[in-house]
């Protein structure tokens, strides 16, 4: 009886140190909420969700489907998000117009071969060359946008002269409409709404912008504001160690990278098959970044931003 009443003290004292160190473990995980588009690009935080990286690294994560994402910047500021999905781009005009945010984690890096960036003409445009948008419309998502500073740039190296092109702001699911419906001449897009706009009887000629933009071009990044970075050290870490993890089962299994993006936007698995991912990376310098602040520079956006140096925290 003696041994029986032992073994039992035993075996109850054993389950209440590991609910003990579950309840340990749980506490010191770190809560934070990701706002990412609905993107293809944007799967990374999904599968580090789905997959446990993020738990690996103490990091308890929540994913919050944000389209367009103009809010994200203020959201990162008001501790609304901790990280967010934010264009390049978006980072330095709103660190130029004073809020204090800093890249936690690249999330991609645009290669001139890159197919997923383009502008659709409409089927019955007209339009077979840069310089047949003159005059035109461009549906584009959100002016002063990335997709609107690439096109920008993608005319002025095409020499065209891109203040004599209209650009219409619309959200990504509403451009393909737009030009059936040939409210604009032509749209602005990426995957894969670039290819429901393109579908035949909608979409005509389709230029693909990367093939003469910089190379090695970071589109988005990862960012939080610099209190929160600067007061979880350790999770800014763990969060681009976890993305790394992620990058690696995209790259080994890309059919089931894209089952957990459906998951997230649900997005039905004959368009899923369809989709592709442009190279992911979670590196970013600050010389990649100026390739941006150059570009912003010669359509005159900027007023304060004084070095890319100060998008990273120390």
């Amino acid at each position: 009886m003696r041994n029986a009443l032992s073994t039992l003290l035993r075996t109850a004292l054993a389950a209440l140190i590991v609910q003990l160190a579950l309840i340990s473990f749980a506490t010191a995980q770190t809560k934070i909420t990701i706002g990412v588009p609905p993107v293809p690009e944007f799967v990374l935080p999904m599968i580090a969700v789905e997959r446990g990286y993020f738990r690996d690294h103490g990091i308890d994560a929540t994913i919050k489907i944000i389209p367009g994402g103009q809010s994200m910047p203020a959201a990162l500021q008001s501790d609304s998000l901790q990280i967010a999905a934010l264009s390049t781009a978006s980072l330095i005009q709103v660190t130029d117009s004073g809020l204090d945010l800093v890249i936690v984690s690249g999330g991609a890096i645009a290669s001139v071969n890159d197919t997923n960036y383009g502008i659709v003409a409409g089927a019955n445009s007209g339009i077979e060359k840069p310089e047949d948008f003159v005059g035109k419309k461009i549906g584009t998502p959100g002016l002063g946008s990335f997709f609107h500073i690439m096109a920008r740039e993608w005319f002025r190296r095409s020499g065209v002269d891109w203040q004599r092109i209209t650009f219409v702001e619309s959200t990504f699911p509403q451009l393909a409409d737009l030009l059936k419906a040939r409210t604009v001449d032509a749209v602005l897009s990426t995957n894969p709404f670039l290819q429901r706009a393109a579908a035949p009887g909608i979409g005509g000629k389709i230029f693909y912008i990367a093939a003469n933009l910089p190379d090695r071009l970071p589109p988005f990044v990862y960012a939080s504001s610099r209190a929160w970075a600067d007061a979880h050290r350790e999770a800014a870490a763990g969060f681009k160690l976890a993305l790394d993890k992620a990058i690696a089962f995209e790259q080994s299994d890309l059919p089931a990278t894209l089952e957990i993006f459906g998951k997230y936007v649900k997005m039905p698995p004959e368009v899923l098959k369809t989709l592709t991912i442009n190279k992911l990376d979670t590196d970013v310098t600050p010389q990649q970044v100026q390739l941006w602040v150059d570009m912003m520079d010669k359509q005159d956006m900027l007023r304060n931003f004084k070095s890319p140096e100060k998008l990273f925290a120390k």
